[in-house]
């Protein structure tokens, strides 16, 4: 029983460690591969930016205005209402008239199907090679589709994601999501690309699919609560290629109350646990591959989450009981050795595309343990939910969003 704690205390202890390296020499080898990467002249392929929205009158009208700053040519949009009960239908009327050089579709749905089928419905009337799908809260950069369309180096690629920034940091909750995306989760998908040669989930905010790769696999999955982590596990079972582009931009809205935030994560977490369940006795049938290490990743993080939680009692109990109060010193050592690494790193690749500000900074000492802890909670959270949940589905949420 002894030995059996030890490796417990010694996962949970070394587990954060060793992925912090791994993300740190991962994002160290996408940089090089980034750097070399150059844009391609792709304006006789078309792209059809698609947008489907719910109840977004607060929201739709700046992601239009960023359609019409888009450098690229060859593209139109589709938007997408899923049975609004507010004004977006009249914003977005409104807009078409006001900018008649776009290319403009409005799909209006007879019922609330929620995103996915919405998204499926207006994907039947496409005939561009490439969808970009956003969604109806998130501005585009410029440049978005060209740094989107560089990252399909080949046939085999279905589809590839790009790195959102967070734009509203009034509060402190949306300045720890700001450090957390250019810091961690920039870190976590190059690493995956550059080491495992494909990412865990596309960002449902910008991604761009090849059409004829959404077509093979059926669509989004109106069943699955996490339509993008669903999406990417589907089209690498039909062998296709999902890739990450750093240089790809989207500015997002994120919560800024702790309730949507949580019930955000948790939602993520759940569709991740959703398709680990899904695609674990697929990827083991195939052997050993980048699938599978990736899959991996993800079990060993719910395992952390339970190691660390056992670890935590007996360090409280151990604690009252010896009426002593001792912390390792090598560990902690490590931790801010590599969060001082990680943070140097995630800021100079950033470079300055982020617009991190001193206040925002001002965060820096929390931003890691913010991390931790919400991957820890919404972990443990989220198996239960899919232990005790009937089913789940695709339904629309009104979300909060920070303005």
């Amino acid at each position: 029983m002894v030995s059996f704690f030890n490796v417990v205390q010694l996962y949970t202890a070394y587990y954060p460690i060793i992925m912090t390296i791994v993300w740190i020499m991962g994002s160290w080898v996408s940089g090089l591969m980034t750097n070399r990467a150059m844009i391609k002249d792709d304006s006789q392929v078309k792209v059809t930016v698609l947008l489907a929205m719910f109840n977004e009158e607060y929201t739709i009208s700046m992601a239009l205005n960023s359609l019409s700053c888009l450098t690229y040519e060859n593209f139109d949009v589709v938007i997408v209402d899923d049975k609004s009960e507010d004004e977006s239908v009249t914003i977005v009327m409104r807009w078409m008239t006001a900018h008649p050089t776009i290319k403009m579709r409005l799909i209006q749905l007879p019922k609330n199907l929620g995103k996915a089928a919405a998204l499926n419905e207006a994907i039947k009337v496409i005939h561009a090679d490439f969808v970009l799908a956003t969604d109806a809260d998130a501005t585009l950069a410029p440049d978005s589709i060209q740094q989107l369309l560089a990252r399909v180096t080949n046939d085999h690629i279905g589809a590839v994601t790009g790195k959102p920034i967070v734009r509203n940091r009034t509060t402190l909750l949306g300045r720890l999501q700001a450090l957390e995306y250019v810091v961690i989760i920039d870190r976590i998908k190059r690493a995956q690309d550059s080491l495992y040669g494909g990412i865990m989930t596309v960002a449902g905010v910008i991604s761009l699919y090849r059409t004829d790769a959404l077509r093979d696999v059926g669509g989004f999955d109106s069943a699955a609560i996490t339509e993008d982590i669903d999406i990417t596990w589907r089209l690498k079972k039909n062998n296709w290629h999902v890739h990450y582009n750093p240089k790809a931009l989207v500015y997002i809205l994120v919560p800024e109350t702790l309730k949507g935030f949580f019930k955000q994560r948790i939602r993520w977490s759940v569709g991740g646990l959703e398709v680990l369940l899904k695609n674990i006795s697929w990827s083991w049938k195939q052997g050993f591959s980048a699938q599978t290490l990736l899959l991996l990743d993800m079990c060993f993080s719910h395992i952390w989450a339970w190691f660390y939680v056992m670890t935590m009692t007996s360090f409280i109990i151990t604690s009252f009981a010896t009426r002593t109060f001792s912390l390792p010193g090598v560990i902690i050592f490590l931790y801010v050795l590599l969060f001082i690494i990680m943070f140097i790193q995630g800021i100079r690749q950033d470079e300055k595309q982020s617009h991190l500000s001193k206040r925002d900074l001002f965060e820096l000492p929390f931003y890691s343990i913010f991390y931790w802890s919400t991957a820890l909670m919404t972990a443990i959270i989220s198996q239960f939910v899919v232990i005790f949940s009937k089913n789940s589905n695709g339904k629309w949420t009104s979300p909060d969003r920070g303005r």
